[in-house]
């Protein structure tokens, strides 16, 4: 559902979070495996951004969910003020998929905050390989969002071979990690728990830290947040699998 934006309660976002917020890198790249979530984190924290008074601008670059996409929320992201760029079709059917120019620009001599959201696994990472080696590490943070509920994130081995297998095919290392443990609407707050001891195994192993955990809004009444050790990000789902839209919008506004 859409939030009433009017209420302050429901434009807060962040918890905890004034220490991430202040050192925050004008470029941010959001990659995951299959599942994880992280266009959703990749939209939220982008409006998170421009709710705080900051010009943000969206990459949508995600060339392997058909579905799970933020360029699926445009018209809601660009009400709020937010730019969303996506590369030419053609750009992103190739072998080996490319940056227009429009996004290429925007990394290299744009004053926005910068928002990427990479498709899933590897093979969406492969999009960055083209201009990875081109960013100064000090413009940017790569967050990697963990799921310990999608297959082959289960555990800290099979976590860290899926974040080496992003880092060769973007030619970017990852920098952060961001616990966002879920099963949509069955999400409890233990599959949470469960998601930030993980990535603490992940970040001990790896020397990595946990940037933020994203928690969606309607589990704060059974989730202590206080009780979470790092930034939390409060997510109001905003991408919606087909069926979720014709329910949300009735039969006679959504055709297929």
């Amino acid at each position: 559902m859409f939030y009433d934006y009017t209420d302050k309660t429901e434009r807060d976002r962040w918890v905890n979070a004034d220490h991430f917020l202040s050192g925050l890198r004008r470029i941010n790249l959001f990659a995951g495996g299959y599942g994880s979530g992280k266009s959703e984190v990749s939209v939220n924290f982008a409006l998170s951004l421009v709710e705080q008074g900051r010009q943000v601008t969206i990459a949508d670059l995600d060339i392997v969910n058909p579905y799970f996409r933020s360029r699926e929320t445009r018209q809601v992201l660009a009400s709020r003020g937010v730019r969303v760029l996506m590369p030419p079709v053609e750009m992103m059917e190739t072998d080996l998929p490319m940056l227009g120019p429009g996004i290429r620009g925007e990394l290299v001599n744009g004053n926005d905050y910068l928002v990427l959201d990479l498709g899933g696994d590897s093979v969406g990472a492969r999009v960055m390989a083209s201009f990875g080696n081109g960013l100064n590490p000090g413009d940017y943070s790569a967050f990697f969002v963990l799921n310990s509920r999608r297959p082959f994130a289960g555990t800290a081995k099979e976590v860290q071979g899926m974040i080496s297998g992003i880092e060769a095919a973007a030619g970017l290392p990852i920098t952060q990690l961001v616990v966002n443990s879920h099963l949509i609407e069955e999400t409890t707050a233990a599959v949470i728990k469960e998601g930030i001891e993980l990535a603490e195994e992940v970040s001990r192993a790896i020397s990595k830290p946990i940037g933020f955990v994203a928690v969606e809004r309607r589990l704060i009444g059974e989730l202590n947040l206080a009780s979470i050790n790092y930034p939390v990000l409060l997510l109001d789902r905003l991408l919606l699998k087909p069926w979720e839209q014709a329910e949300l919008m009735g039969p006679q506004r959504f055709k297929i």
